[in-house]
């Protein structure tokens, strides 16, 4: 492991930690990941908590893609095909279908899946979206969900919001406005549970979950 991949593995075991710390106090286990504007490493966030989490080999994780327009994770990963969370919120297939094992036993993953933009955020109305949530509850110890930002004129937010336990807010250092991040804490519907500063720009195709996806490819 390099210098950087090393720095990212720390900055994030600290993370872990406190998420864990924050847990055991208040008992939540659907953590949702937002940002109040564009481009603030939410997914880079998303993905590397939850291969850290994952690393403890203590609690079996579940990362869901839930960003239904931008589909960040799942176009990094290569999760373009197969069943996703659209398929099981349109009712195409069963909870397990959409569930995608990884190459670390303790992380799972669930991919945005495929829905067309004007079927949105309908498909996030109703019961399918809590009953998703509480599925995975029952069979995972947390739950890592990225979202859309908060900034983005649409209803997704709210309603992924509604039924998840807390949010985790990332912000760009530098970047983030203060009138976004008050807009954002207002948006919170009393659940924030932290504030993520990202000081670094990344993509996520090289960051250390791809760096560290490739090394257990090569040890098996």
């Amino acid at each position: 492991m390099g210098p950087d991949q090393k720095q990212a593995a720390e900055h994030f075991a600290v993370l872990r930690a406190r998420l864990l710390e924050a847990r055991a106090k208040s008992g939540v286990s659907t953590i949702l990941l937002s940002s109040p504007q564009q481009q603030e490493g939410k997914s880079f966030t998303c993905l590397n908590l939850a291969i850290s989490l994952a690393q403890l080999r203590t609690e079996r994780v579940l990362l869901v893609d839930a960003d239904l327009r931008v589909r960040g994770i799942s176009h990094a990963l290569g999760l373009d095909r197969g069943s996703g969370l659209c398929d099981f919120l349109r009712e195409r297939a069963p909870f397990e279908e959409c569930v995608r094992p990884t190459t670390l036993p303790y992380l799972h993953l669930v991919s945005s899946g495929d829905i067309a933009d004007e079927d949105l955020p309908a498909a996030l109305e109703g019961s399918r979206w809590p009953t998703f949530l509480q599925r995975a509850k029952e069979e995972f110890s947390l739950v890592i969900v990225d979202s859309v930002p908060m900034s983005a004129p649409i209803a997704d937010f709210e309603l992924l919001l509604h039924a998840c336990d807390a949010v985790l807010l990332v912000v760009f250092l530098h970047k983030t406005t203060r009138e976004a991040l008050d807009m954002a804490s207002q948006k919170s519907q009393g659940k924030l549970l932290g504030v993520v500063v990202n000081n670094t720009q990344c993509e996520v195709s090289s960051n250390y979950y791809s760096y560290y996806m490739r090394k257990k490819s090569k040890d098996h």
